[in-house]
């Protein structure tokens, strides 16, 4: 990949400002909360592995629900019990530590489409990572050419394709420690929950600059194998024979594929008139038994002549167990009950 190409690719993954302000206003309330209860500090820096492990061990004896609060809002019930399912254990995502810095996951959890990670980012004592306003820059977990990337690989060293979001998660007080939600969702074919290994690579802690120049902070090699383990709800795939809508250029659009899971959507479609330049498309959303409906947060996808690929993650997970079908533009298919 050249440096052309990588920083397109940049470009694509990059955060907004509008999603760290919002990200940021949901949590002010759990952050005044974390001072309070900040813990006495352990002997440092020989010991910062085993204090990183005992921080994960500590994570998962408590509901992982909870937790996550910090990053969607509230959760119901329903919701924490889903990512409790498909929470990672300790003994799956160890600490990291190069060059003096560990990198905690301090909770994880996905299913076969969708992961999310969260990540305690703890630079050596004595070491300060000032916040950045916009108008001086950002932190990221990559720098701008191909040999600074972020990756996700397979047990045999091949890329596998993803798309991915970060977010930063307020201050806790502590000047040499950030915490970060990495959110991925690969391309048809990667199962995140079959059990293979999937190892993440971050390269380091660079701060961006609002004219895109990366500038390095803490550099090495942090590796989690992701792929350890499985989720504990299974995705659906809903009968979609006859399913079609109408389109406004392209004739009769039919559905061919959707899979559900509680964190997100993946659907295939046709479309029997096609014109140049046109890729015709319809809302896709969940309608919940109460009569409330829950869309996507964004999506990604491909698309040829008369043909069409989309998928993407939904804002908070979603109960499935209490949605009622999915509403296609004017279409619905009904969510059977296992």
């Amino acid at each position: 990949m050249d440096n052309s190409a990588y920083r397109n690719e940049l470009d694509r993954i990059r955060y907004t400002a509008e999603g760290r302000a919002a990200l940021a206003e949901q949590l002010m309330r759990a952050q005044s909360a974390e001072r309070g209860r900040r813990s006495v500090r352990w002997p440092r820096k020989m010991m910062a592995v085993a204090i990183a492990a005992a921080v994960l061990v500590g994570t998962a004896a408590a509901a992982a629900g909870p937790l996550w609060e910090r990053y969607f809002g509230h959760l119901d019930e329903g919701q924490q019990a889903v990512i409790d399912s498909l929470s990672a254990t300790p003994e799956t995502l160890p600490a990291a530590e190069s060059n003096g810095t560990v990198m905690t996951p301090l909770a994880a959890f996905g299913d076969r489409d969708f992961y999310y990670l969260m990540l305690e980012i703890r630079a050596p004592e004595g070491t300060v990572l000032p916040d950045y306003g916009e108008e001086k820059g950002y932190y990221q977990l990559f720098g701008d050419v191909p040999g600074e990337k972020i990756s996700l690989m397979d047990g045999d060293g091949q890329e596998l394709y993803n798309n991915r979001e970060f977010a930063w998660m307020p201050r806790t007080g502590e000047d040499n420690v950030l915490t970060a939600v990495l959110r991925l969702w690969p391309a048809e074919g990667v199962d995140f929950s079959d059990g293979t290994d999937k190892i993440l690579h971050i390269p380091g802690l660079w701060v961006q600059s609002p004219d895109k120049v990366y500038t390095p902070v803490l550099t090495g090699s942090w590796d989690f194998n992701i792929g350890a383990h499985s989720g504990g709800v299974e995705s659906r795939t809903p009968d979609v024979a006859g399913v079609t809508v109408e389109s406004e250029d392209c004739g009769t659009m039919t559905l061919e594929y959707l899979r559900i899971s509680p964190l997100g959507m993946r659907i295939r479609y046709s479309w029997s008139d096609p014109v140049e330049g046109v890729w015709p498309s319809a809302e896709l959303a969940v309608v919940m038994k109460d009569g409330s409906e829950v869309s996507l947060a964004n999506s990604v996808g491909s698309a040829g002549e008369d043909w069409s690929e989309a998928y993407g993650p939904f804002d908070t997970p979603v109960n499935i167990e209490q949605a009622a079908a999915v509403r296609w533009g004017d279409a619905i298919i009904p969510l059977e009950a296992d």
